[in-house]
């Protein structure tokens, strides 16, 4: 049944190789559309496979290298080298005709002279060779594959044709192919071993699965791994993605309880809107972290909005990975330690932290970077000040930081910790080792220890301001008991910080996060629109788009057109001055800079001023199509929303404080439709300028729910639209009276 709302219907199609039930869903409506249009409506849409099975590609029992050498230099006899030196417990077979044998190994001329079926095939073969071997590895009923060869997209024009070759043989065998143009993939658990790529880093196991769409960043991000002790079970070289994108893979991460933590490097989404959901399902139990290099694929920005001129690739990434449910970071270096405080798996409940210290420039500093990453370092309740000052020195601080002073030994560090711990979600505890000390730093150690146990759920990270041997025993005392240990403050502060992210992330993404039903009439939109692009037209009047916008239940100011002065007079008498005076015309962008708007017009002679002087505007212009518009001045706060169209992502949001300087002090947030009410509500609430919707020099504060409201149907619009390029809506007046003053809806070919 068609109905308004989200399309989530259930077909079985049936594939050469396999039956599989197909999910076909878009966040758009029918609209009472007939079949025939449908059906063609469905051309082109997201078909969702169910979850494929990964395990026998990921940890197969017996795996072919087809390539292998002896010889050196050898990429296919350097992958066969690894998974043997790797001790891989599975059964290898190389395949080369060239050879009888390769290290020690029975080898075979062809796939097709196996022995017996393989769970996985590596190729790293000459690229046209490639497309024969896969025909092999299909007809034998292999369907695992990694293909290390390059020489496909990534080449130029043959190569592209190679791969839509290669991708035809992957849908008619249904294959789970890694690659091709990849380095290959580990499984480091000890049950089965297997390196099969030829990384020479074969990571220690832990609870992290890495997906990288390169191989040399890969590599590298496994090298500094091993050195911060970060274990990986599976890593993942996507290459090209011609079968498996990272959506599988998270997927298959799902249902693997050993894997608690999901790291993946990407340079482009395979499928944004798959990607949302997997990350928004999965990410509430297992932390996703996300390393996003490279641009989206986002067309040229128009210059007709404030929104195309704004929205940058990486700010709606940003956007677009917060709704998701993923944290993002944005180096090497905050990957190691987001993944490092991430993995203790201790998130607190909020943001506010104490700080203890018997270094007080190491508390500021640290309370510095806490600030400097929204990190709540307040002041400690009067309570539990008198409290720490019955046993500390005169000399210590007690707000917080608290610094116990130089002196402080482990007595000090256990009651400061146990009082003021309780009333925070989080501490740093900064242990400098005093030059002279009746006590081992171990016997700190312990004492910190003793309230962590006290206080489940509340992390407690350290920092040792030294890497001396002196304090080998406090580290991994600490660290055998799952409490991080940090050398410098600021360290310490960004891994609190990531932390609470997590726990920000985890809380807003608690139940499934759906963008609300909302009333429309779409056939009304529809009728505009046509009507629009019926005149060749690319540019909404503001009638039009007034009437596309009251259609979606946004609220518009009132307005009317003139051509005299009487006319003039009676909006005058029935809206009242102030009046606002403007230009309307299809071409005309930026009505304010080009002189096309009058505002406070107060007065008989004021309005007939202005319509003069708009009147010559028209005609200096040139401008056909101008008409004149009067609306009342409506007071309140000056908002901008607007709608961008990214090529990777649809339609895009923006909001923030409006007016003639938006593009200058660029205080704005993004979202991608289709909005949840978190959603919306965060994009609001992230302006730098929130401030000035709160309760402000005596004006009341703003209602936000029809904000939120807005931005619902803004999405929604967009969603039903995809014609809809661009809209505008910069000033949207927020005060007694919430409507959009100004308006600019673009149309796309």
């Amino acid at each position: 049944m068609f109905q308004h709302g989200t399309l989530d219907f259930r077909l079985p199609v049936s594939f050469p190789a396999a039956d599989r039930e197909i999910c076909v869903s878009r966040n758009s409506s029918l609209h009472d559309e007939s079949p025939l249009v449908v059906c063609i409506w469905l051309i082109g849409w997201r078909v969702d496979t169910m979850s494929r099975d990964l395990s026998r590609l990921l940890s197969p029992r017996s795996v072919v290298v087809v390539g292998a050498s002896s010889r050196p230099g050898s990429v296919a006899g350097e992958i066969l080298r690894n998974i043997l030196r790797c001790g891989y417990h599975g059964i290898v077979y190389p395949v080369n005709p060239k050879h009888d044998t390769v290290e020690g190994l029975p080898c075979y001329a062809s796939v097709d002279d196996l022995p017996r079926k393989v769970d996985l095939a590596i190729l790293a073969i000459n690229k046209d060779l490639v497309l024969e071997v896969v025909k092999q590895c299909g007809d034998m009923g292999i369907i695992n594959l990694v293909i290390i060869t390059s020489g496909f997209k990534e080449s130029g024009k043959q190569g592209i044709e190679r791969e839509k070759e290669l991708a035809k043989l992957v849908e008619h065998y249904s294959f789970n192919v890694v690659g091709p143009n990849c380095m290959g993939i580990i499984n480091s658990l000890p049950e089965v071993s297997l390196n099969a790529s030829f990384s020479s880093w074969f990571p220690t196991d832990g609870e992290i699965a890495f997906v990288s769409q390169s191989g040399s960043v890969g590599e590298t991000i496994l090298e500094f791994f091993e050195g911060m002790n970060l274990g990986v079970s599976l890593f993942v070289n996507l290459g090209n993605r011609v079968g498996l994108s990272e959506n599988d893979l998270l997927a298959h991460f799902a249902d693997d309880e050993r894997i608690q933590l999901i790291f993946l490097y990407l340079e482009s989404f395979a499928d944004p809107e798959g990607f949302r959901e997997l990350v928004g399902r999965i990410g509430r139990t297992k932390p996703i972290v996300v390393l996003k290099a490279g641009r989206t694929e986002a067309g040229q920005a128009a210059v007709a909005s404030h929104t195309g001129s704004l929205a940058t690739a990486d700010k709606i990434v940003d956007s677009f990975l917060a709704q998701s449910g993923a944290i993002r970071v944005a180096s090497i270096k905050e990957t190691l330690t987001v993944l490092g405080a991430v993995r203790w798996n201790a998130v607190p409940n909020g943001n506010r932290t104490v700080i203890l210290t018997n270094a007080g420039g190491a508390g500021i500093i640290t309370a510095d970077a806490c600030e400097r990453m929204r990190v709540d370092v307040a002041p400690l309740p009067r309570k539990i000040r008198n409290e720490l000052a019955s046993f500390l020195p005169p000399e210590a601080g007690l707000v917080n930081p608290i610094d116990m002073i130089a002196t402080a030994d482990s007595s000090d560090y256990e009651r400061t910790l146990r009082i003021a711990l309780p009333v925070v979600d989080s501490a740093i505890v900064i242990f400098r080792p005093p030059l002279v000390s009746r006590e081992a730093p171990e016997v700190v150690a312990l004492s910190i220890l003793r309230v962590v146990k006290e206080n489940p759920g509340k992390p407690v990270f350290v920092c040792t301001l030294s890497r001396s041997p002196n304090i080998a025993g406090f580290r991994e005392l600490l660290h055998n008991n799952r409490i991080p240990v940090y050398t410098m403050p600021e360290t310490a502060a960004d891994a609190l910080a990531s932390l609470c992210r997590v726990g920000e992330l985890r809380r807003t993404h608690e139940l499934p996060q759906k963008a609300p039903d909302i009333e429309i009439d779409y056939k009304r939109a529809r009728r505009v629109i046509d009507g629009v692009r019926a005149k060749e037209r690319s540019s909404l009047t503001f009638a039009e788009g007034a009437e596309v916008l009251s259609a979606y239940g946004i609220a518009v100011c009132p307005f009317a057109y003139i051509e005299y002065m009487e006319e003039a007079l009676a909006f005058a008498h029935e809206s009242r001055f102030p009046l606002v005076a403007k230009v309307d015309a299809p071409a005309l962008f930026h009505r304010f800079e080009q002189g096309a708007v009058i505002t406070e017009i107060a007065n008989r002679e004021q309005l007939r001023h202005a319509i003069e002087r708009l009147s010559d505007l028209i005609a200096r212009e040139n401008l056909r199509d101008g008409k004149i518009l009067l609306q009342p001045s409506l007071s309140g706060r000056e908002l901008i929303f607007g709608l961008n169209r990214d090529l990777s992502f649809g339609p895009v949001l923006m909001f923030g404080i409006g007016g003639t300087l938006v593009e200058a002090l660029k205080d704005v947030s993004f979202g991608v439709a289709p909005l949840s009410s978190s959603d919306a509500e965060r994009m609001i609430r992230s302006i730098h300028a929130f401030p000035l919707l709160e309760a402000f020099r005596g004006q009341p504060p703003i209602d936000l729910l029809p904000l939120i409201s807005t931005l619902h149907r803004l999405g929604r619009l967009g969603l039903d639209f995809p014609m809809i390029g661009e809209i505008d809506l910069n000033p949207f007046i927020a005060g007694e009276r919430t409507a959009a003053v100004d308006i600019l809806i673009r149309l796309e070919k």
